[in-house]
C-alpha cells in the first residue's frame, strides 16, 4: 500500500471522532482504547498538509479541509455499516444513535417522541435550523433525517409527506384584524409588521407573496425564534408571520389565515436515497410509515 493510501482502520477512527464528538466517545464506540485513537488520528493527519480537527472547548470541530474528508469517508461508513448487517443481521439492525435535523420542531416532536418510545435505547441527537440549513446538513451527511417543507426537487433525496399547513398571520388580541376569519396581505400596509431571518423558509414566501400582490410591506423589528416572534405579538410589538403547526396554541394572541396563501404547506421526513438500507434510516421511516397509516386509518372510522 502506498504512503498515501487511507487504511480502513483509519477511516473508521475518523468517522468516529467525527459523530462521537471526541476521542475519548470514539474509543468507547469502537470498542478501543483512546491511545488507540489517538494513534490512529495522528497517523491520519500526518498524510495531510493541514489538520483536520480543531479544538473547541471540550470537544471537536472539523476544520473545512476535514470536512471535505468527512463527505468522502462517511460514504464507507455507510458501506461498511450495510456490510455488517448482512454478515450479522441481528448485530447490524441494532441501532446506538440517531441524527435528525428539523426546520419545524413543533410539527414533529409528536413523531419524535414515537420513535424515542419505539426505541427508548437509541441515542437521539437533535438539530433545529432553517430549512436551507437542514437540507445542507442532510446532503452533507451530517444527519441521518431531515423533517421540514421540501418545496423543490434533489435527485439525491427521498421524501414522505407528513403534514400539510398553511401560512397565517400573528396577531395581537386588541388588535382590530384579530377577529377576521381571514385577512389580505393588502390590509396589513401601514401595520407594525414582525419578520424573521431572510433565509427562513417563511419569511421567503411571505416576501413572493408580497411580491406578487405588488405591495412594499416592510418591518423594523426582526427575530429569529418563532417562540419569540410569539412573545412580541402578545406584547403588542405588532403582526407576525409563521406556518399554523410551527407556533403553540395559546390564548395570548389571534391566529388569521393570509388570504394569498392559498396553498398549503407540505412537510416531509426527508432521508438520502443511497443511506435508505441503514438501521437509523430504515426504522425512522418504517415508523413514519406506521404512523401515517394509523392517521389515515383513523380518518375513515
Amino acid at each position: 500500500m502506498a504512503e498515501s493510501d487511507l487504511s480502513l482502520p483509519e477511516i473508521r477512527t475518523f468517522n468516529a471522532v467525527v459523530l462521537a464528538g471526541n476521542f475519548t466517545r470514539a474509543a468507547q464506540r469502537l470498542s478501543v482504547s483512546q491511545p488507540a485513537v489517538t494513534a490512529q488520528m495522528r497517523k491520519l493527519e500526518s498524510r495531510f498538509e493541514g489538520p483536520l480537527l480543531e479544538r473547541v472547548g471540550n470537544g471537536l470541530r472539523l476544520t473545512e479541509l476535514g470536512q471535505r474528508l468527512y463527505r468522502l469517508t462517511a460514504q464507507f461508513s455507510e458501506l461498511d455499516q450495510s456490510v455488517q448487517a448482512l454478515i450479522t443481521p441481528g448485530e447490524g439492525a441494532r441501532l446506538e444513535e440517531i441524527r435528525i435535523a428539523t426546520a419545524s420542531p413543533l410539527v414533529f416532536m409528536p413523531l419524535i417522541a414515537r420513535f424515542a418510545q419505539a426505541y427508548p435505547d437509541v441515542a437521539l441527537n437533535l438539530h433545529t435550523a432553517t430549512t436551507d440549513e437542514c437540507h445542507q446538513v442532510l446532503a452533507n451527511r451530517e444527519v441521518d433525517i431531515g423533517l421540514f417543507p421540501m418545496h423543490w426537487e434533489d435527485r439525491r433525496l427521498s421524501r414522505l409527506a407528513y403534514r400539510d399547513h398553511d401560512l397565517i398571520a400573528i396577531v395581537p388580541l386588541n388588535h382590530p384584524l384579530a377577529g377576521l376569519s381571514s385577512l389580505s396581505l393588502h390590509q396589513l400596509e401601514g401595520e407594525s409588521l414582525i419578520f424573521s431571518r431572510r433565509y427562513s423558509y417563511t419569511q421567503q414566501l411571505l416576501d413572493s407573496l408580497v411580491q406578487q400582490a405588488g405591495l412594499a410591506l416592510n418591518s423594523t423589528i426582526l427575530i429569529d425564534s418563532r417562540t419569540d416572534i410569539c412573545e412580541a405579538v402578545a406584547h403588542d410589538l405588532g403582526i407576525g408571520f409563521a406556518f399554523r403547526g410551527d407556533i403553540p396554541a395559546e390564548g395570548r394572541y389571534a391566529v388569521v389565515p393570509i388570504q394569498e396563501a392559498s396553498a398549503a404547506v407540505t412537510e416531509h421526513v426527508v432521508w438520502l436515497k443511497g443511506r435508505s438500507d441503514l438501521p437509523e434510516v430504515r426504522c425512522f421511516v418504517d415508523l413514519t410509515m406506521q404512523v401515517l397509516g394509523e392517521s389515515q386509518a383513523s380518518c375513515f372510522r
